[in-house]
């Protein structure tokens, strides 16, 4: 979700609270049907009212900086101004995303201490100044739950309504992603070589060939069913592209051509699926130069939930030809999808230099 999204929604929440209170407090004047009573204020009027009362001095016959008034007025705007959003936003920013994750019901405890004692506490201590507070006490610590429940409550809500709207917006791009993916990913040419160079093995190296068969089974396998579905481990992707790459290699006589590395352990890190493929697809496909060692390099770094990758491959721009003109649309869906699945939680950098072409890209699998 935009942040733009986000601030206007939290704006009209904050708007909309004294605007219903003041509209009530307006609407209420009527003393019949037909109109109001002589003595009856407009909207404006009220709007301002409001805002003056809380700067009202309680203790009128003392000096007007006194520490009773002063203390009392400071008192006043925290209760109805800073009180709603310390309570609003702890719920909002820092219970809510506890309470929505997997796990016990240890996970309660914090936010019920919370609603139970913070309240008692605000109204203990406000005991302590009876000139603000002209409310019995059972009424004050009565009012003071009713205020930090509706705040809580209300932060909690907010939080699930955009984590809704992300989810279902994610939903979408992942159903067109998918339906890119299937329709540029499987590349024909990749497909229709892979193919006749298994035809030739047949004769030369019957045993080559059907390993290479069930490769080929593998990769289409793991494009179209295993992919469906938001995260998969970082080790099966890593095999899948180790997979795409002997497959590549048997259309070239240069068997040093690709080198893959992987530092550190990918276990069970989760990583959205089909994120690094069309990188490594482009590396292959304006490689120019397949005859050097070590012309196409890709390389994983791994370190605490932080997934590096880097694609480096030979890049002359004077023999350079655009060889398929989706792989332009091909770099805008793996941006589109780094955006929605990892905001603020990945980098990516394109290099274009005059021998070299690199990629890389960074990615923190942590949530929080």
């Amino acid at each position: 979700m935009k942040k733009s999204v986000k601030i206007i929604m939290h704006v009209c929440f904050w708007a909309l609270i004294p605007l219903t209170y003041i509209l009530f407090s307006w609407a209420t004047q009527a003393d019949s049907f037909f109109g109001l009573p002589n003595n009856s204020k407009s909207y404006f009027q009220i709007l301002y009212g409001n805002f003056l009362s809380l700067f009202v001095r309680p203790d009128m016959g003392s000096e007007p900086w006194s520490l009773s008034n002063v203390t009392s007025i400071v008192v006043n705007v925290v209760w109805y101004t800073v009180y709603p959003a310390i309570v609003f936003y702890l719920f909002y920013g820092y219970f809510s995303p506890k309470l929505l994750t997997k796990g016990g019901f240890r996970k309660y405890f914090a936010p019920a201490l919370f609603l139970v004692i913070l309240p008692y506490g605000i109204a203990k201590l406000s005991s302590f100044f009876i000139f603000m507070v002209n409310l019995s006490y059972i009424y004050f610590l009565s009012l003071t739950y009713i205020i930090t429940l509706f705040y809580a409550i209300s932060g909690f809500f907010l939080y699930l309504l955009e984590d809704w709207l992300q989810h279902e917006k994610l939903a979408r791009q992942n159903l067109q992603s998918e339906l890119a993916l299937l329709k540029n990913q499987i590349n024909p040419h990749f497909l229709f070589n892979t193919l006749n160079n298994i035809d030739s093995l047949i004769k030369s190296n019957a045993e080559k060939a059907s390993a290479t068969l069930l490769k080929l089974s593998e990769i289409l396998r793991y494009m179209i069913y295993d992919t469906n579905v938001a995260e998969i481990q970082l080790s099966d992707e890593i095999r899948h592209i180790e997979s795409y790459i002997e497959l590549q290699k048997l259309q070239f006589a240069n068997r040093e051509l690709v080198t893959l590395s992987v530092q550190g352990n990918p276990g069970n890190i989760p990583i959205a699926p089909m994120l690094f493929i069309p990188f490594v697809e482009n590396a292959f496909k304006h490689c120019t130069d397949k005859s050097i060692p070590n012309g196409i390099r890709i390389k994983f770094t791994i370190q605490k939930g932080q997934v590096l990758f880097e694609s480096i491959n030979a890049s002359d721009r004077t023999q350079r030809i655009n060889k398929d003109e989706t792989s332009g649309v091909g770099l805008s869906i793996v941006r589109r999808r780094l955006d929605l699945i990892y905001p603020d939680r990945h980098t990516l950098v394109i290099s274009d230099e005059d021998q070299t072409f690199s990629v890389t890209l960074s990615v923190n699998t942590h949530e929080h």
